[in-house]
């Protein structure tokens, strides 16, 4: 399969970039090797890791408890539910630290949800608010008018 393609509608490639440091536009080189047979298998061995962190992530699904509140309360988690973000954190925490065990991570991972909806907490602000006034009913008058085409220099 082509790392970039997605399955369903999620790109999961991209969305593991996502916290990665530099991996932005304009931010400069993702990729730490020089060459291209070296390269490649820096790329090769990010895909894995993320398959992995994926996995790790699935198996998580597993230990969560349904939600309690919301539009999804009492439904099953599903992969997509928990962070991308926090799953990766979480991991590298574990590896660092050596001890813990894989089902209190998976636990762990479970706690961490993302909201996928667009409910917002508080209104939208604009950046910068129109110096011009809005239009009231006044403005909003049909105007009629006779059409002349004109061909070739001459009305028609």
């Amino acid at each position: 399969m082509n790392p970039g393609t997605s399955r369903g509608s999620r790109p999961y490639l991209r969305e593991a970039k996502a916290p990665l440091h530099g991996a932005g536009p304009g931010t400069g080189a993702m990729l730490c090797s020089g060459s291209p047979p070296l390269i490649a298998q820096e790329i090769a061995g990010w895909t894995v890791s993320t398959e992995m962190t994926r996995g790790v992530t699935r198996d998580a699904v597993l230990a969560a408890a349904p939600a309690r509140k919301g539009r999804r309360a009492g439904l099953p988690v599903r992969s997509r539910d928990l962070s991308m973000a926090s799953s990766r954190r979480l991991i590298l925490a574990a590896i660092g630290a050596g001890k813990a065990s894989y089902q209190a991570l998976t636990r762990q991972i479970a706690k961490h949800r993302v909201i996928t909806d667009r409910n917002r907490h508080r209104p939208r602000k604009s950046k910068s608010p129109s110096t011009f006034a809005r239009a009231g009913p006044k403005d909003r008058t049909t105007r009629i008018a006779p059409a002349i085409i004109t061909m070739a220099n001459t009305p028609a």
